[in-house]
Parts: C-alpha cells; sequence; structure tokens
C-alpha cells in the first residue's frame, strides 16, 4: 500500500444536504469513517484529505492525515472530482512516486475489508485496464422525462424487475486509477474502467438523502 495514495474529496459544499461531509452520524463525523477505513490499510502520510472546509481541516490534523486545501476554482459543485487530484498530485510534486490512487469518497463510507487491495490485484491481472470503479447490482427501472415531459424508459417494458440481471451504478466505495498519465486529461478520458463486482453482496450506502442517513445510522448502531 506505500504505493497507493488513497485521496479522500470533501468540498464544503453540497446542494441536497447541506454539509454533509461533517454531519455527525453515530457520534462522529461522516468523513471519520472513510478516514478511519483508510488509517486500516494504508500509513497516515499516504491519506490526503483535499477541502476547502477549515472544519475539515481540524478533523484531517485530528486524525493526523495530509490535509490540502482546495483552490476556489476547484471546489464548486459543477467540477470533476479530477482536477482535485491533480492539484493534490502537482503539490506532492516528485517527492513521492505513487503507482496507483484510490479516491474513497465521504458519503460512502461502509466498504467491504481488503477493497483497495482487491482493486489493485484484479488491475495488476488485467494490464489492459487503467481505472477500476466499484459497483453495486441495482434492479430499479429507469428512464427520463422529455422537455415535454414525456416520460422516456431506459429499458425494455416486457422485463420484469427482478429479471434486470446486468445494470449496476457506483458504490461510491472505491474509485482506482493507476497513476501513470493520470495527468494528462486527453489521455485520462479515454482510459477503460474495470467493473469491480463484490461476489457476496454488501450492505453499502451513498448518501444523497437524509433516508440514506437514516440508513447508515441504523447499520453502523447494528454493526
Amino acid at each position: 500500500m506505500s504505493e497507493t495514495l488513497i485521496f479522500i474529496p470533501a468540498r464544503s459544499g453540497s446542494k441536497r444536504i447541506k454539509n454533509k461531509n461533517i454531519r455527525k452520524i453515530n457520534g462522529k463525523p461522516l468523513i471519520y469513517w472513510t478516514i478511519k477505513y483508510a488509517k486500516k490499510y494504508a500509513k497516515n502520510q499516504d491519506i490526503l484529505v483535499s477541502s476547502d472546509s477549515k472544519i475539515i481541516y481540524k478533523i484531517s490534523v485530528k486524525e493526523k492525515v495530509n490535509f490540502f486545501k482546495r483552490p476556489r476554482n476547484i471546489s464548486g459543485d459543477d467540477v470533476n472530482v479530477y482536477y482535485a487530484v491533480v492539484h493534490a498530485l502537482k503539490k506532492i510534486g516528485i517527492k513521492k512516486k505513487y503507482k496507483y490512487i484510490a479516491l474513497l469518497q465521504p458519503t460512502s463510507p461502509l466498504r467491504p475489508k481488503n477493497l483497495i487491495l482487491n482493486g489493485i490485484k484484479i488491475l495488476n491481472r488485467n494490464k489492459n485496464f487503467q481505472n477500476l470503479i466499484h459497483l453495486e447490482r441495482t434492479n430499479y427501472k429507469i428512464g427520463f422525462l422529455s422537455k415535454k415531459n414525456e416520460w422516456q424508459p431506459l429499458y425494455d417494458y416486457t422485463i420484469r424487475g427482478q429479471d434486470i440481471t446486468n445494470q449496476f451504478r457506483p458504490s461510491g466505495c472505491l474509485f482506482l486509477y493507476k497513476r501513470k498519465d493520470f495527468e494528462n486529461f486527453k489521455k485520462f478520458v479515454k482510459r477503460k474502467n474495470y467493473g469491480f463486482i463484490q461476489k457476496k453482496n454488501i450492505e453499502t450506502v451513498n448518501i444523497d438523502n437524509e433516508e440514506d442517513f437514516m440508513k447508515l445510522n441504523f447499520l453502523l448502531k447494528n454493526k
């Protein structure tokens, strides 16, 4: 794991839930649970929190992990987190040449054991992939509304929900990247993503609304 930078993005702004990354859950700020997970598998100096929040800075100092203040121009809601990672890599410079970057979202604090290590093993076995995304199954029937409010399904009407087997979404638990050529955006957007699916289904939470906080609180209290 010394070849891996664990990157935790945690900007202060949030449209749906205000200050969700520092909201207390089971007595601790939400970001604490991701930092705690990271510290099980990496040394503190290989864990980096990127944020524009003074409160998250204080949490990072208390947990003795690295903190980089994120500039305002890459802290907005519409800015891809890719630019925050590039900002961090430039600040690190050539002092530490990481081979992998493991991005852990604070909003997905429940993760399987050894998730990063298993992801690295998969990328090493599959040389034609440069990225890996942890996925979870979903059988929701989804679609979109046209400009005239017409419902447009993204599924076959003849298929029942329980029969949808090849539909997944990112769990938010892990986005793993090979460091090579990462800072080259033109090459980065063309990289291949390996979809990592757990053989054993686990309970994950990706915080988007108040119901997700209730679910997370329940799961943490019941271990």
